[in-house]
């Protein structure tokens, strides 16, 4: 069996030479039979278990993978084998073939698409790139499965740096991350948590980084604590009991502390700040929220799908939304601030038997919000200031209200409409 090994070598014209070698052997031969002018080229012209070798220069192009190659810079140095994007609204690498390996390259100026972005594909290894003023660094789409991604670094992206997101229900699983850098991404590491069945397992161990600080990223573990010594970047806790985390500073990330299937946890006084929610909860119950400062994200801290979780004494000031409590139930707010948020200072939709106590939610866009709630009481609030209502209860039935305080609200102060 013949495997062809091509090498890439760019000049001013951008030469790519190719050559026909035993299996296992790579060499770089710039007499060979085939010239081609771009790595897509070679690509187009190449076989399952093919490898290109492309030396060092820049090269400028969009490139598409449907077949089982190994694509590596012969320096191994991503800053002097640069790609940049062509068409900076396409991904630089798009892999739709599995046993991919994509090692030693600098991906740069895909502003709206990724530097590598591995769509639904398994087994593929990426490897100590440096991707950098993309939209996202390496996206691992859908049903993107057994792929490692080692040695990487993600910089100055102005989405994330590596992201996690489904197709429909199927997650990105079962990936490996090792000593993956992510740094001034506007948000580093990110999963994205929209569906709830979705599997988070992934083997993501504390070598990955944000901004310097590991990313602790738990599954089926109990019993954790993680306080300032721990001194982390970013936190997730998959199907875990019992953790506490407290006095963390957290930043720059899709969720900063993120918890799904998870119970009987408590979180207490960290810091969260410009991330895009701070703290959420998915599908997690009896869990414990204090003393949280969360500011500058879209939500400071989400209740999604959960059941008897209590908040109290946090926060959440010029976010988008300071708290937002969606489809779950018995959630407990008590003495919370939610001031000068952009929308609303704390919202409920959809959930029932809530108690939302001593808050303030002051020179928000609306100040407290329930829509189509039930069977809540809100009591002794104060909702002040607002650009639109102080409390708003809409397509909302059978809330008690007592001894709540609405003035100098642009609109209304209580409001109830549908």
């Amino acid at each position: 069996m013949k495997i062809k090994t091509y090498s890439i070598i760019a000049f001013s014209f951008l030469l790519i030479y190719a050559n026909t070698v035993a299996a296992d052997t790579i060499t770089v031969d710039n007499n060979g039979n085939e010239n081609y002018t771009s790595i897509q080229q070679a690509v187009n012209n190449s076989v399952d278990g093919d490898t290109i070798i492309v030396n060092k220069g820049t090269y400028i192009e969009n490139i598409d993978i449907d077949k089982k190659l190994a694509i590596i810079s012969k320096s191994g140095n991503p800053e002097d084998t640069i790609i940049q994007a062509l068409h900076p609204y396409d991904h630089i690498f798009h892999v739709t073939a599995n046993n991919v390996t994509i090692k030693g390259f600098g991906l740069k100026n895909s502003s709206s698409g990724s530097g590598i972005y591995l769509d639904s594909v398994q087994y593929n290894t990426v490897a100590n790139n440096h991707l950098q003023a993309n939209g996202v660094g390496i996206y691992l789409w859908g049903a993107a499965k057994n792929n490692i991604l080692i040695n990487n670094t993600a910089s100055d992206n102005s989405w994330s740096g590596i992201r996690l997101s489904p197709d429909d229900s199927e997650l990105a699983s079962n990936n490996t991350l090792i000593n993956n850098t992510m740094v001034n991404n506007k948000y580093n590491f990110e999963i994205y948590t929209g569906y709830e069945n979705a599997s988070m397992q992934n083997n993501i161990d504390t070598t990955n980084t944000v901004n310097g600080k590991p990313i602790y990223y738990l599954v089926n573990v109990s019993n954790i604590t993680l306080n300032s010594a721990s001194n982390a970047g970013a936190i997730y806790c998959i199907n875990c009991q019992n953790m506490s985390i407290k006095d963390q500073v957290l930043q720059n990330n899709s969720q900063s502390i993120a918890l799904f299937n998870t119970s009987d946890s408590r979180f207490d006084s960290n810091i969260l700040s410009n991330n895009a929610v701070g703290i959420i909860l998915f599908n997690s119950d009896n869990n414990t929220v204090l003393n949280n400062i969360v500011v500058n994200n879209i939500i400071g801290i989400g209740i999604v799908k959960s059941t008897d979780n209590y908040l109290s004494n946090n926060v959440a000031n010029s976010n988008i939304v300071g708290f937002d409590v969606h489809e779950s139930t018995n959630t407990e707010l008590n003495n919370n601030t939610a001031n000068f948020n952009k929308d609303n200072g704390i919202t409920l939709s959809s959930s029932i038997q809530n108690k939302v106590n001593g808050n303030i939610a002051n020179h928000n866009g609306g100040g407290i919000k329930l829509f189509n709630c039930s069977n809540s009481l809100l009591n002794n609030n104060i909702a002040n200031s607002n650009r639109y209502a102080g409390i708003d209860l809409g397509s909302s039935r059978d809330n008690i209200l007592t001894d709540n305080i609405a003035n100098s609200n642009r609109e209304h102060g209580f409001e109830l409409a549908g």
